[in-house]
């Protein structure tokens, strides 16, 4: 489960505004969901980055830092981390789930 899902299940809406997180409705916010976002505000603001663009046309040299992994048609994970070519973050995706595709 990504971060974004995790607080998503929780009842919680979280946007991105510039570079801020914008999370509502306030009065459900928790001290553990404040830790959370803490924790992982980076990872949030990929996955919001990446939902909120829409997907540049992926040529064998363009690198990415965010890689979007599918299995078998439905969404699995993010890869996020250091920028790779679509080759690269195929090969990764592929070491852990050997039909894994990458967008």
């Amino acid at each position: 489960m990504t971060a974004l899902e995790h607080l998503r299940r929780t009842g919680l809406v979280v946007e991105l505004e510039g570079e801020r997180l914008r999370v509502t409705p306030a009065k459900r916010i928790t001290d553990n969901h404040r830790q959370y976002l803490r924790d992982h505000r980076a990872e949030l603001v990929a996955e919001l980055s990446a939902e909120n663009d829409p997907p540049a046309p992926t040529t064998i040299e363009s690198r990415r830092n965010v890689w979007r992994v599918t299995l078998r048609g439905k969404f699995l994970c993010m890869l996020i981390g250091e920028s790779m070519t679509y080759i690269e973050a195929l090969e990764v995706a592929r070491w852990h789930w050997p039909v894994a595709d990458v967008s």
